[in-house]
């Protein structure tokens, strides 16, 4: 089973972490409408502070490069 996961992703980090970010987002988006209940947006904002979202988008960063310099390197 872990043989046709990983095949799935092409035996790929870099592409499990894009679907797995891609995935996040369409969750997000199809999320919208729930996401519009005040209780439910300061619920969301009490644990994922605005103010950090730049960090957030840089551990992303991180993440993606060291997924892709594992690939790298195998090259």
């Amino acid at each position: 089973m872990w043989d046709n996961i990983k095949a799935w992703f092409k035996h790929s980090l870099t592409i499990l972490w894009a679907r797995l970010v891609a995935l996040v987002g369409l969750l997000l988006a199809a999320g919208e409408a729930l996401l519009a209940d005040p209780n439910v947006t300061a619920a969301i904002q009490s644990v994922l502070q605005p103010k950090f979202i730049p960090y957030y988008v840089i551990a992303i960063g991180l993440i993606t490069e060291l997924a892709r310099r594992r690939t790298i390197e195998k090259v």
